[in-house]
């Protein structure tokens, strides 16, 4: 990607020469896009109708470009943040919206800066395996709340099962605290999590900003104040008791288990951390962390029970490198999990739980051919750019990721350039840990009876209405 200016020398096409859906006056294309949890999908369907790149309309004066050409994102995120930002409009939403200031997910420029450098170094490899630790006590919880509803004819809602085993670990991972959901069956926060990012995501694509002024909630709207009321109540408690453990376990300045005793330790020794910055770390922390990672092996679940060839394989391997062990029992032997590391990135390629990014242009600059003006809105479709991968791009091969297949296609669900998930390597180790776990004691299908699996977006995206029934595999 290189930077231009609009001199009509150039040669570059501008904004409005861009194809597209057709547009309505003042609203655009807003109101094709009302069913939010469905947004993606309509982005995707005008990419194969209107190409790489296209514009859609999203109120008076308010035009944003889409992008699948993986080349074509892969340098836009390189360009983040001295030429990219998130869209400044889901900053303004999410600050209105939440009582406290910008965790690292969406703190821009120098905030940004300041806050990734605290959360690499917690993030970084040498914690991973007492990271693990965190990830093997609530894999045996989980293993035990499978083995209770595996048999017989009941059937299971899986991606409860899996958002509090991913909720049990990021929140003993960021601020120390074990929630144990998994065996209290108390899920309640992450309801109030969905609840708050479906809003804050309509709100994003919405054509005015009707929150300001109407004196009513609109119907999708209702209950956003109880949500965040218990969110805020929630990340309180959290830091309070972050404060309490360092008071009384000074070691913890020099020597910090998670996240929250690092930023705590770093806001008293260098007024790193304003108490602001604190408590969004730790939502947005809380949030990411939990729901990208839980969805994901549900997706991965889900192309197992549909692909009994595949299962059997990641089963064979979770065997051998588990032995006589219900679950890992350390970081090397994740690793030796190859073929499973192969299905979940074919999962992410093909049900990638991003399937979009919004960024905004800091500078004028050319994407595919097209002028770029400093302040233009990009959605950028991640999981599109994926799947441009010649005639199998729609097989779910997970060969191809293996060191004998053929050239992997470019995944972008954990971003590219400096803005890279620093929680990657985490979020691997969970999901390989768990479905080793998973397809090495039980055969998983589908509910027959159950309607087909949709995709649901809100926060990330979901597959709504996974049901499926567990049987103890036979040694």
């Amino acid at each position: 990607m290189s930077t231009a200016t609009s001199d009509p020398a150039t040669g570059l096409r501008s904004i409005e020469d861009l194809p597209g859906p057709r547009r309505l006056p003042v609203i655009g294309n807003a109101h094709q896009l009302l069913r939010i949890s469905k947004l993606h999908l309509a982005l995707e369907g005008w990419a194969q109708e209107h190409g790489s790149i296209y514009r859609i309309g999203l109120g008076p004066g308010r035009s944003v470009v889409v992008v699948s050409d993986p080349e074509a994102i892969h340098a836009v995120m390189r360009e983040r943040p001295e030429g990219f930002r998130r869209w400044r409009r889901q900053q303004e939403v999410f600050n209105e919206m939440l009582p406290f200031g910008n965790g690292v997910f969406l703190a821009e420029g120098d905030d940004w800066q300041r806050q990734r450098r605290l959360v690499m170094s917690a993030l970084n490899s040498r914690n991973l395996q007492r990271y693990f630790d965190l990830v093997r006590v609530s894999g045996l919880r989980l293993h035990q709340r499978l083995t209770e509803a595996s048999g017989g004819r009941r059937t299971l809602d899986l991606v409860d099962e899996l958002n509090s085993y991913t909720v049990d670990i990021t929140s003993a991972l960021v601020f120390g605290q074990d929630l144990n959901t998994l065996e209290r069956r108390d899920n309640e926060l992450q309801g109030h999590f969905a609840a708050m990012m479906a809003v804050g995501l309509k709100r994003m694509f919405a054509p005015v900003a009707y929150w300001r002024w109407m004196p009513f909630e609109l119907p999708g709207d209702r209950g956003l104040g109880d949500s965040i009321k218990a969110i805020g109540v929630a990340v309180t408690e959290f830091t309070a008791l972050g404060r309490k453990r360092l008071a009384s376990r000074p070691e913890l300045r020099d020597q910090p288990e998670n996240l929250l005793d690092a930023m705590l330790a770093a806001e008293e020794v260098e007024g790193a951390f304003t108490e602001a910055e604190i408590m969004g770390n730790v939502l947005s922390l809380l949030v990411a962390g939990q729901e990208t990672t839980a969805h994901t092996l549900a997706w991965t679940v889900w192309l197992l029970a549909t692909h009994p060839q595949v299962q059997r394989r990641v089963a064979d391997e979770a065997r051998a490198a588990l032995g006589d062990a219900p679950f890992p029992v350390d970081h090397p032997t994740v690793d030796r999990l190859t073929y499973a590391e192969a299905v979940l990135r074919e999962s992410i390629r093909l049900r990638s739980v991003a399937p979009a990014i919004a960024v905004e242009a800091l500078v004028d600059t050319t994407v595919c051919g097209t002028h770029i003006p400093a302040g233009t809105e990009l959605n950028l479709l991640l999981r599109a750019g994926a799947q441009d991968h010649g005639p199998d791009a729609d097989e779910f091969r997970p060969e191809r990721w293996l060191d004998d297949g053929p050239t992997p296609p470019k995944t972008l669900s954990f971003g590219s350039g400096p803005r890279f998930c620093p929680g990657r390597n985490l979020a691997l180790i969970e999901v390989k840990s768990a479905l080793a776990m998973i397809t090495r004691d039980f055969e998983i299908a589908l509910d027959p009876s159950a309607p087909p699996v949709r995709e649901h977006l809100h926060f990330a995206m979901a597959p709504a209405g996974l049901r499926v029934h567990l049987t103890p595999r036979a040694a």
